[in-house]
């Protein structure tokens, strides 16, 4: 190497290493989200609810989707975390560069937030920078009607002529477990209340033809709140309707972008509404399989008769 050639590096090295750190390429990032039990939940720009119940210790993972060779990549994202809402209800356990322990106090009016402000060199809106992680509080140690107490509560009541011998008690938590993933899944509530448990008793005697009567009466309310949607208020919906019911665990952000059947959907109930979406998916065989309807409709339904 001559002395020009020796020259030339010894400068271009020089200049590399003056170039500040911010003019470093940022790592871009479109969304942000977080990241709880293995299931990715959206923050921001759209918001979904992380259901969680009173007891529980969670830890959130704040992640973000970088665009990266043309495909979106799931990247750490470095902040800082606070309780933005329901102090009393949860807080902070433990916390690391882009990760939080959250422990769950109590229900209260059933939602608290944690706040987020990031803490790295990224490339992203503004209004990614600082936000809100919203949890949805549910406390399973208590009945009640639809959340505000009904005096013994669903749990609890009723007729339990399904309590006894040959496998009646494990038809009647079957119908339970099916109709709080209907009303969860659709209405985003509990089931509690007369209403509720009577839908129980329906399933429990029925079977998967009650389970369809069921979910459209709460598909026809979820429609009459709610009965116009922008193209992100489907999604929302949508997403919510495959992880409650079909227990499908993806953000929605992945679901759109991974399965053409729920982009079309997506139009679908836009287009449509609700009932048609609920019927659909109640129909089809991935719910009977993930729901276990075989089981109920199986068992010997007059049982269930009340005396």
């Amino acid at each position: 190497m001559n002395l020009k050639t020796y020259l030339r590096s010894a400068l271009t090295v020089a200049a590399l290493a003056a170039i500040p750190a911010a003019a470093v390429a940022q790592m871009k990032i479109i969304a942000v989200q977080a990241k709880v039990g293995g299931t990715t939940y959206g923050v921001a720009p759209n918001q979904e609810l992380i259901p969680v119940n009173v007891g529980d210790r969670v830890r959130v993972d704040l992640v973000g989707t970088s665009i990266e060779g043309g495909r979106g990549v799931e990247r750490q994202v470095n902040a800082r975390f606070n309780v933005a809402g329901g102090r009393g209800q949860i807080d902070i356990g433990q916390a690391g560069n882009n990760w939080v322990v959250v422990n769950i106090r109590s229900a209260g009016d059933g939602t608290a937030q944690l706040g987020y402000s990031v803490a790295g060199n990224y490339d992203m809106r503004g209004n990614m920078r600082d936000g809100r992680i919203a949890f949805q509080i549910t406390d399973n140690r208590r009945g009640g009607d639809r959340g505000h107490g009904d005096q013994g509560g669903y749990e609890n009541r009723g007729d339990r002529g399904d309590r006894g011998e040959n496998g009646r008690g494990d038809r009647w938590e079957r119908a339970q477990d099916v109709t709080r993933r209907l009303y969860r899944g659709i209405l985003g509530a509990d089931p509690r209340g007369d209403e509720a448990r009577n839908d129980t008793q329906r399933i429990a005697h029925d079977g998967s033809s009650a389970v369809r009567d069921v979910a459209r009466a709460l598909a026809v309310e979820a429609q009459r709140r709610n009965p116009r949607m922008g193209e992100d208020e489907a999604i929302r919906v949508l997403g919510d309707l495959y992880r409650g019911l079909l227990g499908r665990q993806m953000s929605n952000r992945d679901l759109w972008d991974r399965d053409r059947g729920f982009r079309d959907s997506v139009h679908t109930l836009r287009r449509d509404g609700i009932v048609r979406i609920v019927d659909g998916i109640v129909s089809s065989e991935e719910f009977r399989s993930v729901n276990k309807l075989n089981e109920l409709d199986r068992g010997d339904r007059h049982d269930h008769d009340r005396h």
